[in-house]
């Protein structure tokens, strides 16, 4: 069946980028005609939530991450997917900073210091200059931390942003700047090397960052292997996964690559030749994923919070116009008997607040207490860790350049020690604290729709005491949990980003609170890590050793002892400092969001429903003629709010059907 030639839209995984991209705007048209009807109805409030969903759904674009440890490919597989030499390539690590590339009409290049706030506009021509590696003092961190580069690319015309990280492993300051952007990516690209796919340090990484999200497996170099080889290497390397991950989790997800060619392919305009290097496939199947898979969740999200919104606005319409028809002085004696109803309506929603509050101190005082105790525990391990890590650097009998090897030795023990001990910790927060915080948040999710249905009750009384005839009909839909309609806001994004909220209105407010703790494993990880910069407690420690003299094969010996036994008494007295500032963060990026957006909800509830009064009452005092008006604003602005509730429940559908 042609689906455009029946009068149906196209799917987006028929019609690709194009077809999202139709949604999308569909689904900001909706929003501009909400606003519209908020500002009408004088509810600023909604006006700032539809606002703000707009800018978002106007700005969202797909984020495509590529990781792996250096020397993989990653810049050339990237410009092959640009299909120019954006990016730069070296054969040692090159990359220094995160670079997001986006599209420009017109090639154009901003980078960012630490501190800065605003970017420093350079010319393209000196990006690879800027950001490349200074690889005679590799080990020092770049003054940039960020590029974006805007280039005529077709990709990214598609509203899709390509981010190309610096190498794992290839200097440890590195991971900390891929570590932070990881948990914004919408599909992660795992580049390896064909011939020796999955090393200690790529399978660690996997297990520990990757656990929330679904990669795409890119192995480079695939044309250097002979033909004869090549179904070993592949069914290697699907096994080493798979071996990790499960057999089913990332079916389809493999793809063996020659990047070089598929960069002079795409530059020569060869559609051929490009297809046949690989990465024609990765670029369709990414783009099939990002189109559905990923959109589903982006637009979903606003979808349904434009609904929320919608149906909030359309809740006081019924008693405003009920209101129109009582006597001004009736309405006037109903309003000041309203008083105190109102004042206990206000102390129960401060009274829930507090609540809240609370329960999160009292969340907060147990992820600190959990994670100091598993931090102290853990210091035991450091010593045998220390013992066996792994090392490339050897001493070697020459006296003159003996401490200089010694201090490089000393460097590569410790910095392997802390990032091995980062791993332990990464691994402890998704696989022993999470359960326990999902359990907490879920009991408190239920306590709080029951405090909320409470509020509900004695907010429709309060309507239907205003408006003096019992029965009158109340927009919106009472089916979803009181937790999940008070995150459905424009606020509600930030409770475990669009996840949260599209997981909560799908299949309840419990669930939406669970699906904060993907993003806040990775996030914990590394807040949790004792050592934060790895280098920069290796170096520190090293620094000490070198006040001794080592004699004979005892060197390196002596240095794993003495590196794993300061590291451990670090980890111990360091626990308290670093379970509490983590602990804080929680708090600060989960449940004080939460916290807000419920108390603002119940806020802005109470005081929509004093405006309507207010509007109600001003209109009675002008006359029959201004009743009239505002009876068929009313009647107006409800249908306009019925049809964006029906037209995003359409979306909402197509959406949940993909």
């Amino acid at each position: 069946m042609n689906r455009e030639e029946d009068g149906l839209p196209m799917t987006t995984e028929e019609g690709g980028y194009a077809a999202a991209n139709a949604q999308r705007e569909r689904l900001a048209d909706m929003c501009r005609r909400a606003q519209k009807a908020a500002e009408q109805i004088g509810n600023n409030g909604a006006v700032n939530d539809v606002t703000a969903l707009l800018e978002r759904i106007e700005n969202e674009a797909f984020h495509v991450m590529v990781v792996g440890d250096f020397n993989r490919g990653k810049s050339t597989f990237v410009n092959a997917l640009l299909g120019d030499r954006v990016l730069p390539v070296k054969a040692v690590p090159a990359t220094a900073v995160i670079t997001e590339v986006r599209f420009g009409e017109s090639p154009a290049a901003l980078l960012w210091t630490e501190d800065a706030v605003e970017p420093e506009a350079v010319d393209p021509a000196r990006l690879i200059e800027l950001i490349t590696v200074n690889n005679a003092s590799g080990a020092e961190r770049s003054p940039y931390v960020k590029a974006q580069v805007s280039w005529p690319l077709e990709l990214c015309r598609h509203n899709v942003v390509l981010i190309d990280s610096p190498g794992l492993n290839a200097y440890a300051t590195h991971d900390d700047i891929t570590l932070t952007h990881l948990s914004q990516a919408d599909a992660v690209i795992f580049l390896q090397h064909a011939i020796a796919p999955m090393s200690i340090s790529e399978s660690g990484f996997l297990q520990t960052y990757l656990s929330a999200h679904d990669p795409f497996f890119v192995f480079t170099y695939f044309d250097a292997i002979d033909d004869h080889e090549r179904d070993d290497v592949v069914h290697s390397a699907r096994r080493r996964i798979t071996t990790l991950r499960g057999e089913d989790r990332d079916e389809g997800r493999f793809f063996f690559v020659d990047g070089k060619s598929a960069l002079r392919a795409r530059i020569a305009e060869d559609d051929e030749a490009f297809r046949g290097t690989g990465v024609d496939a990765v670029e369709r199947q990414l783009e099939r994923y990002l189109v559905t898979e990923r959109h589903k969740v982006k637009l979903l999200s606003p979808a349904r919070s434009l609904r929320g919104v919608a149906q909030e606005l359309r809740r006081n319409i019924p008693s405003e116009l009920k209101m129109l028809e009582s006597e001004n002085a009736d309405l006037e004696q109903r309003w000041t008997a309203a008083q105190q109803p109102l004042k206990e309506l206000e102390a129960q929603a401060h009274q829930i607040s507090l609540d809240i509050h609370n329960q999160t101190r009292e969340l907060q005082d147990r992820v600190e207490t959990l994670l100091g105790g598993f931090l102290t525990g853990i210091a035991d391990e450091a010593l045998p860790v220390a013992q066996s890590v792994d090392i490339t650097t050897k001493l070697g009998m020459n006296p003159l350049k003996a401490k200089e090897r010694a201090r490089q030795v000393a460097d590569e023990i410790a910095s392997g020690t802390a990032k091995a001990m980062e791993e332990k910790v990464a691994l402890w927060v998704t696989g022993s604290l999470k359960p326990v915080i999902e359990q907490d948040m879920g009991r408190l999710a239920e306590r709080m729709n029951a405090e909320l249905v409470a509020f509900d009750e004695s907010l429709d009384k309060l309507r239907v005491d205003l408006h003096g005839a019992s029965g009158a009909a109340v927009g919106g839909d009472r089916e979803a949990q009181p937790l999940t309609r008070f995150l459905a806001g424009a606020g509600g994004w930030v409770i475990g980003g669009p996840a949260g909220v599209l997981v909560g209105s799908q299949f309840g407010a419990k669930e939406a609170l669970r699906t904060i703790l993907p993003t806040l494993a990775v996030t914990l990880a590394w807040l949790c890590t004792p050592f934060g910069a790895p280098t920069l407690v290796a170096a520190w420690i090293a620094q000490g050793l070198f006040q001794v003299n080592f004699a004979g094969d005892r060197v390196e010996k002596k240095m794993r002892e003495e590196i794993g036994r300061e590291m451990a008494t670090q980890l111990r007295i360091a626990a308290p400092t670093q379970a509490r500032e983590a602990a804080r963060a929680f708090a600060v990026y989960t449940m004080e969001p939460l916290e807000r957006q419920v108390s603002e909800g119940m806020s802005a509830r109470i005081e929509e429903l004093t405006r309507s009064v207010a509007s109600a009452r001003a209109a009675l005092d002008q006359g029959e003629e201004a009743v009239e008006q505002r009876r068929t604003e009313l009647s107006r602005l409800d249908e306009l709010l019925s049809q964006v509730d029906e037209e995003t429940g359409d979306l909402v559908a197509e959406l949940t059907r993909m």
